[in-house]
């Protein structure tokens, strides 16, 4: 009984892989049973395999770059034909991608040509300028069709008219990353990065490697013109007197000394002036009055 489960879990793996391999439906078909009421097994009109055999439309066409994502090369392929067929321009461009990159094999270089040609001139659409920035792209590279740069600038210039931003940046560059090779390279030459200063680490590892030219030097700028002022003459110093050297003592902070009232430098005198001057007032008053009886005349 082991053999025959070994066996079945490997049968059971290399479909799983397989499967994961082709990822068809994105994930596989929906599996099928035979009970009528088993509703998580049937293949309902929200399943993208029931999309992918529907007409032509624009859930479905995006439908179609669903599955160009997640691998199923197959299926894409089928959707992109349909919608091909009843004219959605966002089909053919994705397309010509996919044979630009060889999805299903060796790429295809004219017949992608061809698809983004078709495109450009497909009328009024986003989709419409978007093929002209890669039928430009593929004349200028010699894409799939004999290189003519001057065609090429014109596809560019139309497609810049219409608001495509790398095809302005082309226009003043010369070089636009809307359109990659496999390698991640963009379209023409990649402008010199201006101003560009090794750092100080690269200058000494030039400077290290044996054989190696010294790097360059940055000129430095001219001089400007100066204009030479006399100075007036230095006034003699006058003569250092040379003082003893002393030594630092310690110094000890004191308070400011406090501002006293004015007092009185004698005043034992003041009380026996103001004694005499009360006694001398009373003893008039007494030659004044008649004399005191105390028991009436």
């Amino acid at each position: 009984m082991r053999i025959p489960s070994m066996a079945a879990l490997l049968a059971m793996a290399l479909l799983s892989g397989t499967a994961m391999a082709s990822n068809l439906f994105c994930g596989g078909p929906v599996p099928q049973t035979d009970e009528p009421t088993d509703l998580a097994h049937v293949v309902g009109d929200q399943t993208l395999e029931y999309m992918a055999d529907q007409p032509a439309s624009l859930m479905v066409c995006s439908k179609g770059y669903l599955f160009e994502k997640c691998g199923d090369h197959e299926t894409a392929m089928r959707i992109f034909d349909r919608c091909i067929e009843a004219g959605y321009i966002g089909a053919m461009i994705w397309k010509a991608l996919m044979l630009q990159d060889g999805a299903l094999g060796k790429p295809d270089l004219p017949a992608a040509a061809a698809l983004m040609r078709r495109a450009a001139e497909a009328g009024d659409s986003p989709y419409a300028t978007l093929g002209k920035l890669h039928y430009a792209s593929a004349l200028h590279e010699g894409k799939g069709v004999p290189r003519d740069v001057a065609a090429a600038r014109t596809w560019f210039e139309a497609a810049a008219a219409e608001g495509n931003p790398d095809a302005i940046e082309f226009l003043q560059t010369g070089y636009h990353v809307g359109d990659r090779d496999g390698q991640a390279r963009g379209v023409g030459a990649a402008p010199p990065v201006a101003g560009a200063v090794p750092l100080p680490g690269v200058l000494l590892e030039e400077a290290a490697a044996p054989g190696r030219p010294p790097p360059m030097a940055t000129p430095s700028p001219a001089p400007m013109a100066r204009r030479l002022v006399v100075a007036p003459p230095a006034e003699p110093a006058a003569p250092s007197i040379p003082l003893s050297p002393q030594r630092v003592v310690g110094q000890r902070l004191l308070p400011p000394p406090r501002v006293s009232a004015p007092t009185w430098t004698q005043p034992a005198t003041l009380s026996a002036l103001l004694l005499t001057l009360v006694l001398v007032g009373a003893l008039r008053q007494q030659r004044g009055r008649p004399p005191f009886l105390p028991f009436g005349a």
